[in-house]
């Protein structure tokens, strides 16, 4: 089966963490013998101007890259630009914004359909990636598959009736949308009811075996390790996991709290732990690469992310996937899958004190949260590799290329 599969936010050479999930899916699916195309299209950014890391980013990236696997990455130019105040404008009112993309997009779209001829076109996003499709000539359409990534991808359409009205366009065309988590599913069907809509939960690899044995650095020796990694966004309750671990930090002082990422809210994380006095008991790491981080999963005791409205982040499964125990939030994706007490602990969102309390039963009982792990690892080889999620995805292609 041949598919063209097209994905806006997918890693570039310079920022290979930049959409792993949707490089590791591609991989999966070649694994399952899919003939597989992808298409990336690319903000053009002239090399003259791009001052910033970002820029480089979309200003270097190649017009063709093979990443490991033998998948070949096609990065054609487009005039969409998914960042600020560009992103913010197109957010309420996307339709003069799609329309400059399909302007500056379609003949290398229909162009890479008139080469491949794929049996079925999957799409990351309603927009702008399956919006595009949606204005294909007949000649050119496909069966189309979308898969959704995110709550507030779905639930602003309640808002904004112009950026309803746009996903509408690509409900109608789509044969099937996939949600990451039941929760999104079900706000996809109350909007689109005429959609045929189903979940479709994210996956992850194995670890490295060679993880598991390489020694700590000397930062973590005779710790116990609280790990965290994320975007420091608001939404990723950075600021509420550190308060939360210094109600607790006094019972455990071989206990430390390190933390990966970087972002927008860094000053304020910063500011946190300065003021509780944290600077020997929280580790900034900063931005790693993905070895690294899945290096670091393989160190800790457990791992906490405290974010809400995570629509099914693939950094717990990797966690879990190294066998430890998760700390979320009881509101995200991740609920689908795990049971409280038996893989992790879930906490009520922006709740410092159920958080510090979560912090506590972890910290105080190793054998728990060793078996924790034990059976957060069980599950992930059980369900959800990205080899079981690509077979479930392949029998979707089938049935739809059959109707």
């Amino acid at each position: 089966m041949k598919v063209l599969f097209l994905a806006y936010f997918f890693p570039k050479p310079d920022n290979p963490v930049m959409g792993t999930w949707a490089l590791t899916q591609a991989q999966a699916l070649v694994r399952q013998g899919i003939d597989l195309q992808v298409v990336s299209f690319t903000s053009w950014v002239p090399k003259a101007i791009a001052l910033s890391q970002g820029a480089r980013t979309y200003a270097n990236c190649p017009d063709t890259y093979v990443w490991p696997g033998g998948l070949t990455a096609h990065y054609p130019r487009w005039l969409y630009y998914p960042v600020q105040p560009f992103k913010q404008w197109a957010y309420v009112n996307p339709t003069p914004y799609l329309q400059l993309a399909w302007w500056t997009a379609k003949h290398r779209l229909m162009q890479c359909i008139d080469n491949y001829q794929p049996d079925l076109i999957f799409c990351h996003h309603t927009l702008p990636n399956a919006w595009i499709v949606a204005q294909l000539p007949a000649a050119y359409q496909r069966p189309l598959i979308v898969l959704v990534h995110d709550f507030d991808e779905i639930a602003d359409g309640r808002h904004y009736p112009k950026r309803r009205a746009a996903m509408e366009i690509t409900a109608k065309r789509a044969d099937l949308l996939l949600a990451v988590s039941k929760r999104m599913a079900t706000d996809l069907q109350q909007q689109f009811p005429l959609a045929t809509v189903k979940t479709l939960h994210n996956g992850v690899n194995l670890p490295p075996k060679e993880f598991a044995h390489q020694p700590r650095p000397a930062e973590i020796q005779n710790k116990t390790v609280v790990l965290a990694c994320a975007l420091f966004a608001e939404r990723k309750g950075i600021p509420i996991l550190i308060q939360a671990f210094h109600q607790i930090l006094t019972k455990y002082p071989d206990a430390i709290l390190r933390i990966i990422g970087n972002g927008p809210e860094e000053e304020k994380i910063r500011r946190t732990i300065q003021q509780l006095d944290m600077g020997e008991r929280v580790q900034l790491v900063g931005r790693q690469p993905h070895n690294q981080v899945l290096q670091e999963m393989a160190w800790a005791d457990c791992f906490a992310l405290v974010g809400w409205d995570e629509p099914f982040a693939t950094v717990y499964l990797e966690a879990m996937a190294a066998g430890k125990p998760i700390i979320c939030c009881d509101d995200g994706g991740i609920t689908d899958v795990i049971e409280h007490g038996v893989h992790g602990l879930m906490v009520p969102p922006r709740d410092q004190t159920a958080t510090a309390n979560a912090l506590d039963r972890i910290l105080s009982n190793h054998a728990e949260c060793l078996t924790m792990g034990q059976q957060a690892r069980h599950l992930i080889e059980q369900r959800l590799t990205w080899d079981a999620k690509a077979g479930e995805l392949v029998s979707l292609f089938d049935q739809i290329r059959k109707q």
